[in-house]
Order: structure tokens, then sequence, then C-alpha cells
């Protein structure tokens, strides 16, 4: 009587089971016979039979032909609660699982149903399948019973004091649910004191949890150093673990002196370690440190005269530190900043008419802004290049003593590792609304004006020589440009020439000259008539380049010249004529993407009689592959001195000038793939600026902690 009952029941829960299977089975009638088909729908999508009137049962109908199915709505409820009642009244209990000493009474079909390992025990042909007595070894009583319990409740307590042997309990019968709870559990409850053990339970039991591992290094990864100060941290820490957690760029908390002082700790806190050392070192960043750092707690920790690896990372450090003006072409493991995710940098601009006080906005994780010091002179920059996380601000406009704003022709160079400024060689013109661009070890300066003047003389900052030098002039006079780098091209687009705004694209390519060099003036070869003679002995193709006459009484020959003066082809010119844009424009904005060039807004039109301007909401693409030009979703509103940067695959677009007369502190991002325009993606800038120099900075996360204080 009590193996029929047993088999009832377990033909009552297979049924239930199959009815609930996410692959529904509609029946049909042929022929008097049923056969089964998989539905072309689910049968939810089936047609419901309406029922009326307040007696109808609370059950679904479902018709798929002249076979109707009946789901109950409880029918899983039903059975789960009555298995829990046969279990409290003692009833039916078929099978007794022996554990240490005490005795679980249970259900063999409920077991099978929770757990494979004893579906595969009573299914299988093996020993137990057909015994009432098992013995189980290798788990305690006191976990499995909080398992059992949980096969027939579904609820699951757990404490620090528990949680190790039910997820013993859980691993041994292959109960996935109680483990991804228990691994839940710890993971909530991991702190600094516990850490050690956590990290050893859930190492020995969350095999196959999905994101496990990946929080706790998330842990582990923002508590390294104070962690480092356990002994029974430092005790489990193996080595393969300690140089992933150093190699990993999310480890950006701390400045990497602590990262070293963390190693020493690991290194003293067991002797035999030392042979690691090597090993360890190089996978710390030193040339992160200051030179102080590394001089005052580097050079005098016994590990320097132990390890010669060591000695090599110093040294190695020692020379950047010394090696100023070549920081931004070194590309090394060792000065690769600690950073996950870039920031967008806004170094600020106007309010008007009026100088805004250097500083520079950040948009940190993506909701809130920040601001840290920019350099300290009342200076609004024009052009912003960016060499290897390093920010070169150049040129623009300054207050002068006079109280007026004049061309400036500073340059001063940012470093996100350390926070720090640096004034770097002027360039040889001052210059204001011009373009630059990054080509190999040097930035191209092009053309530009000054209050009085305007002109087309190129000029080009040796990065590794702190100078500057002139290049191939740009074809004509012209301010108002935009450029950028796109396959080692420089692309300068738009601008005002001395008769209109410009739709002219003009690439300048350094290869393009004889020899594959860049043709270099040499102002001191002038002999005032505005001939400068290319100086054989810096480019191997030799040549002459003559920039055209200017007059015996100008002083400055390669820096102004009258626009209708044709550029002279004496020489094979670095500049090219591309396919025009679509719009005339100027103070527009371009960024390279994807191999692309996409040019925003700007001003379409001057009217010089009455210095108005109309501005150009338009957007458009250049192809260099097809020399063509595409027009894009146009801008919700047209604006002029504006920044752009790419974040996260779409392109920003900040603050400017709107066409509707006012600043604007509002940030739009543009979509490629898309083609759309989005607003209120960002939070707004903390005023309304023009005249923005925007571009996306690795900072490491002590130094954005130390701003977060200091706001």
């Amino acid at each position: 009587m009590s193996l029929s009952l047993s088999l009832s029941l377990s033909l009552s829960l297979s049924l239930s089971l199959s009815l609930s299977l996410s692959i529904s089975v509609c029946l049909s009638l042929d022929q008097g016979k049923h056969k089964q088909r998989k539905c072309e729908r689910p049968l939810s999508m089936l047609s419901a039979k309406p029922e009326t009137g307040p007696e109808a049962p609370k059950r679904c109908v479902m018709s798929g032909g002249e076979v109707e199915v009946y789901l109950s709505q409880v029918h899983d409820g039903s059975v789960s609660s009555g298995f829990r009642a046969l279990y409290e009244e003692r009833l039916l209990l078929d099978v007794t699982l022996l554990i240490e000493e005490h005795h679980f009474h249970a259900h063999k079909a409920l077991l099978a149903t929770q757990s494979d390992y004893f579906r595969v025990m009573f299914t299988a042909d093996m020993r137990e399948r057909d015994q009432d007595k098992i013995h189980m070894k290798g788990l305690t009583a006191a976990g499995f019973g909080h398992v059992l319990r949980f096969m027939y409740y579904g609820s699951l307590e757990l404490s620090m004091v528990t949680v190790q042997e039910i997820l013993q309990a859980a691993m041994y019968v292959q109960l996935t649910e109680v483990v991804e709870f228990c691994c839940s559990f710890l993971l909530s409850k991991i702190c600094l004191e516990n850490c050690a053990e956590v990290m050893r339970l859930l190492e020995d039991f969350s095999v196959g949890v999905e994101g496990v591992q990946e929080q706790l290094d998330n842990f582990l990864l923002e508590n390294f150093v104070p962690l480092m100060s356990k002994p029974d941290f430092l005790l489990y820490l193996s080595l393969e673990r300690l140089q992933a957690y150093l190699d990993s760029d999310a480890l950006s908390r701390f400045p990497e002196i602590e990262l070293y002082e963390s190693v020493q700790a690991w290194l003293r806190h067991d002797r035999r370690r030392w042979r690691h050392t090597d090993t360890v070192v190089q996978s710390l960043r030193f040339c992160l440190m200051t030179a102080a750092n590394v001089f005052e707690k580097v050079k005098t920790s016994e590990f320097y005269r132990y390890s010669r690896q060591l000695r090599q990372e110093v040294d190695q450090a020692l020379s950047y530190f010394h090696d100023v003006n070549e920081q931004p072409l070194v590309e090394t493991r060792s000065n690769r900043i600690r950073s996950v995710r870039p920031q967008t940098a806004v170094f600020r601009g106007m309010i008007g008419h009026s100088m805004v006080n250097s500083k520079i906005l950040l948009l940190h994780k993506p909701k809130v802004w920040w601001e840290l010091e920019g350099p300290q002179v009342p200076l609004r920059p024009d052009c912003l290049a960016i060499v290897n996380n390093f920010a070169f601000l150049l040129g623009g406009e300054e207050l002068g003593p006079d109280g007026e704003f004049h061309a400036s022709s500073k340059v001063y160079r940012y470093d996100p590792r350390q926070n720090s400024w640096l004034r770097m060689a002027d360039m040889s013109v001052p210059r204001s609304e011009f373009a630059v661009g990054v080509i190999g070890k040097f930035i191209y300066a092009v053309a530009g004006r000054t209050r009085d003047e305007t002109f087309y003389s190129t000029e080009r900052y040796d990065i590794t020589g702190d100078r500057w030098e002139f290049v191939d002039p740009y074809p004509v006079n012209k301010y108002g440009h935009e450029g950028t780098v796109l396959n080692g091209k420089l692309y300068i687009t738009g601008g005002i020439t001395s008769s209109s705004t410009s739709k002219q694209v003009c690439v300048f390519d350094p290869g393009r000259d004889a020899g594959g060099g860049v043709c270099l003036f040499d102002p001191g070869r002038d002999a005032g008539g505005g001939v400068c003679v290319f100086d054989p002995g810096r480019d191997a193709g030799g040549g002459l380049c003559v920039a055209g006459s200017a007059g015996a009484g100008t002083t400055d020959t390669h820096r102004t010249r009258s626009a209708r003066t044709p550029l002279p082809n004496t020489h094979t010119s670095c500049w090219e004529n591309k396919s025009k844009m679509n719009y005339a424009r100027c103070f527009h904005k371009m960024i390279s993407h994807n191999g692309k060039l996409y040019v925003f807004g700007g001003v379409c039109v001057i009217l010089r009689a009455s210095f108005e301007s109309q501005g150009c909401p338009s957007t458009e693409v250049y192809d260099p592959e097809t020399d063509e030009w595409t027009i894009l979703a146009s801008m919700p509103i047209g604006r002029s001195g504006h920044g752009v940067a790419v974040l996260d695959r779409q392109i920003m677009v900040l603050g400017g000038l709107c066409y509707n007369g006012h600043y604007s502190d509002s940030i739009l991002t543009f979509d490629p793939d898309d083609n759309k325009w989005k607003e209120d993606e960002y939070p707004r800038m903390p005023c309304k600026l023009d005249g923005l120099q925007v571009c996306t900075l690795h900072f490491p996360e002590y130094v954005l902690e130390h701003v977060r204080r200091c706001s």
C-alpha cells in the first residue's frame, strides 16, 4: 500500500513538472487518435475561453483545437505543501539518511526532484536505489539538517557560524541554489576582519557560481592596502593571487608607493618568500611614484639590496623622472596609469566675455561634476593636444598687464598621474583661434591670429627637445578652423579666410615631402625678402621652400602674408586639398572616431559689416577612403565654442554659445551608429561655458578621491 501511494505521488509530481515545461505541447485529434505536436506559439498565446460568473474556477482554460488543456494555478504550491504536510506528520517517509549519529527521514521522490545527487542515486543502477537506510559520509548532520529543511520548506537560515557546514552539505548533494545563497551571504558579510576566512570558503565551495569571483576581487582591490596589514590575509594570499592584483589597472585607489609597502609586508611575513622578490616587483609601476618616494622608501629598503630586478626598476624610474620632456612619449608598463574608465575632462574657457579661473571639470562615474585646479594664470586655452594621457594646453588668450585680452604663446602640460602642471616652451608665435594635431613626437600648430593680424604659419613642437620650429605653412591665412589627426595625417577644416567662411578641407601629411621629411623654415637665413631656404641637412630629400615675399619692412616673414599670394610650389608641399564640406563653417568642432571625421556645429555665415553670425546646427562625417562627406542628423540647436569628446562609443557635445543667444551648460550625446541625438544623458555642467577644450583622460582613483574630499 505504501509503495503504491509513493508511486502515485511520484506520478503526480512528474505530471506537474511536465505541465510546467517552458515548451508547451498542444493536443489535437487525428482520426480518433491523439497526436502531440510542438505549438507554433506558447499556450499563453492561444485563445482562451472566457469564464464568467461568480463561481468561475480560478484556472486557465485554453483551446488548442478539439482538445482543451486546463492548467492549474495552484498545483505547484499544492504539491509542495502536500509534501510538507506528509513530512510534518511523518507519513509515507520511505528513506532514512544516516549522517554522523543522526537519522534524517525523508521522501525519495522529493529528494530526487530537489537534488541531482539524489536523483541519480534513486533512479540509476545504484545499490542505494532500493535501500531504505543510507549512510552518508563527508558532511555534518548540522549542515545537512539545514539543507533538508530547505528542500521541504524553501527557506534557509544562515549565519557565519553555520554557513561553512551548510555550504559543504549543499555541494555534497549538488543543491546549486543553496550554494548560491551561501555565496551571496558571504559576500554580503565580508569585511577586513573576516576577509581571509571568506576567501577560503568561496574558493573552496563557489566553483561554477557565476559572479562570485568578480565580486570578491572587487572587494579585495578596493581594500588591498588595509588588508595587507592583516596577518591572516598575508598568510593566506598566494604569490599568484598577489601578482594578479598588482597587475590589475583596477588597483587604482592607492598611490603606488603604498602598493610597494604592501608588497614589502607580504615578503616580510615569511622569509622564504624573499626568493619571489624579483617576480613580484615587476608588477609594480615605479614611474607612477614620485622621485622622493623612490629615494626615501625604495632605495633604503633591504629588498633594494637583495633584488637585482628591483634595482633595474628603480633605475628605469629615475631615468623617467630625469627626462621630463620625454615622459609623454614613454609607453611602458611602469608608467601606465592605473585606471579602468576614462573621465571626461573639461578645461574651462569663458563665461560670455569674462575669463574663468583655470580649472578642470571632471564628469565622474558619470553623474557628478568635480573640480581640479588648473595652471595659476588667467588663461583661456584655444587648443588641447593629448599625448599618452598627458594634456597639452596651447595658446588662446590671456589677460595682459593692460587689462586687455591678448593672443598667448604659452604652453602648459598636465599630468593626471601626479595631478601636476608644467610650463613648457612657448610657441614661436602667439596664437588664438588656431588648430593643433599630434603626429608622432610632434604637436603641430596651424595658422590662427592675434588681435592685429591673421597668419598662415605652421610650427611644430618637438616634445623630446621642448622646442618649436616652423614647417610648411598652411596655404592661406586662416583662423577659426579646426584640426584633427586621422591615420597619421592632420586634417584642417573650415575657418575664416580674408574673404569668407570656408568649406575647405586640407590635410597635412609629413610623409609627402620628398625624402619623407618635413619642410623646415629657417628664419635666421631670411634676408628680409621673405625667402626661407630649406635646409638639406634637416631633410634627406633636399630642396628649396619659398614662403613668398613679404617686403623689406616685414619682421616675421613666415607669419603673415596677403591672402591673394598663392602658396609657392617650388617643392612638394606637405599640404593637400580634399573634398570640401557640405557647409562652410568656423568655430566648429571636429573629432575622429572609428576611422572617420565628425564635424559638429559652428558658425556658417559671418556678416562682416554688422559682425552678425548665423549658427550651423548641421553634423557631417568624412570618410577618408572615399574622400566624401555625408550629412548626418543635425543638433537640436546650433552652437559654437563647444567641446567634444568620445565616451562609451558615443560623442558628447558640451556647452558653447547656442544660437538662441544663450550660453549653454547642457550636454548632448550623438550615437554614430543610430545617427541620433539625445539630451539629458548626463548632468549639466556647473556653469555655462564657451571656448571649452574637452577630452577623456584616465585618472588614478586616489587623485579623484583627493578631489572629492577637497570639494
